[in-house]
């Protein structure tokens, strides 16, 4: 009960801000020739002349685009040590005052628990904001914990995971109006060498895996889910990839049918809702608040298919446990973040966070609210480029159980 009421807190937490958004600070007066990021630093390291465009024509008059590319080593718990690169690429399709910035993501790792990782994700806007795209495109040979469904799960309830994931979803939608978008789209989810694994590496039976499935007759070995999207989307933020103003609210309506492929017949809606305000002038102090949720309507969804801790858009949900921690026929999760300017150019910033989850298992009779897990942080932020607003971001977060865990990442976490 203690637990159900500190995540009502936090949401209306989240609800207020979105109630007070109208008396904060919005005004885009930002000086960049003021502002300084990880390229002015190396400019001035290595001598290289001043670049002679006004920092402010940046995008709206020449229209350039902004460009990060990260090699490198990290650190997930998840993944243990990651050899990699991440690259992200934000530009505009049309004037900047009429058109949001595109940004695309590309990343590619290989990690010492032999996981080997593509991704691409992007969120395209047309000249006029006539038409947005987005898309999420994924190949992965991954290994995961699980810990079955709910979120009353514990620690001891650890089995090692194998399997491999194409992904494929694709949205295109038209503007009906000033930031509201309506669109169809394909989703496209394939699993396929499931396997549950014990530390020699041998075969583990039962699991979770494969008595969810045994349970619900479904494959233990593969999964396809495929079918049509419906969207609905409002963005309002004035910048896709580091928001210091608006909001974005993503409604979707997953159809997976076997006429499309799909191994079974279910359905779910997913929604993503973001907040962002500036609480001063400077835009020196920001909050930021996100809630996600999904819920399965109908049918059979495969058991990787359910919604986990980590496994959103761009892996980024639950700072504090490793991804696939939790996981769900419904699932709700709530995060807010204040975000600071240590330095007054910009350059160096720092984060605090507070996050919770709930799941359900209607198979345990586990419901939404049962059980809520929290979790929370710290983190730093080094600004990377300062047109795009992209910043390098590593954080230190804590979960329930003992969990903790370092996070890095190009751009903010949401």
């Amino acid at each position: 009960m203690q637990k159900c009421r500190r995540l009502r807190y936090l949401l209306l937490l989240i609800i207020s801000v979105f109630l007070i958004s109208g008396n904060l600070y919005s005004q885009d007066n930002i000086d960049y020739s003021k502002q300084k990021d990880l390229k002015d630093v190396i400019r001035k390291v290595f001598g290289s002349k001043k670049d002679s465009i006004d920092p402010r024509l940046k995008f709206s008059e020449k229209r350039e685009a902004s460009f990060t590319f990260l090699p490198g080593i990290s650190y997930n718990p998840a993944t243990a040590f990651v050899l990699g690169f991440n690259a992200t690429k934000s530009w505009y399709l049309g004037t900047s005052k009429i058109t949001n910035n595109s940004s695309a993501n590309l990343a590619a790792s290989y990690t010492t628990k032999n996981q080997f990782k593509f991704s691409l994700q992007q969120n395209v806007f047309t000249d006029d904001n006539k038409i947005n795209f987005q898309g999420d495109a994924r190949l992965w040979l991954f290994a995961q914990n699980t810990y079955g469904l709910g979120s009353a799960t514990k620690p001891d309830d650890i089995q090692d995971m194998d399997f491999n994931l194409i992904r494929f979803n694709e949205n295109i939608l038209m503007s009906a109006k000033k930031n509201l978008y309506m669109g169809i789209g394909y989703s496209l989810e394939y699993y396929y060498k499931i396997s549950t694994v014990d530390s020699s590496g041998i075969f583990k039976y039962p699991n979770h895996h494969n008595t969810y499935s045994k349970l619900h007759g479904l494959d233990s070995t593969k999964s396809i889910s495929s079918g049509p999207v419906l969207n609905f989307y409002y963005d309002s933020r004035d910048n896709t990839v580091n928001a210091y103003k608006g909001a974005v609210v993503d409604l979707k309506y997953y159809n997976y049918n076997t006429i499309f492929g799909s191994h079974s017949n279910w359905q779910k809606i997913t929604l993503d809702a973001r907040v962002y305000k500036s609480l001063n002038e400077k835009k020196s102090l920001k909050l930021a608040a996100w809630v996600m949720g999904s819920w399965v309507l109908n049918g059979r969804p495969p058991y990787l298919s359910l919604t986990s801790t980590g496994w959103d858009k761009y892996n980024t949900s639950g700072r504090g446990f490793i991804q696939g921690r939790f996981r769900g026929r419904q699932f709700l999760y709530g995060e807010i973040e204040n975000r600071i300017d240590i330095t007054s150019d910009g350059f160096i910033g720092m984060v605090l966070f507070a996050n919770a989850t709930t799941a359900s298992d209607p198979d345990s009779n586990i419901k939404l609210f049962d059980s809520v897990e929290p979790a929370g942080g710290i983190g730093i932020r080094i600004k990377f480029d300062k047109y795009s607003r992209t910043n390098i971001g590593i954080d230190y977060a804590i979960g329930n159980y003992g969990s903790s865990g370092i996070f890095m990442s190009i751009g903010e976490f949401f």
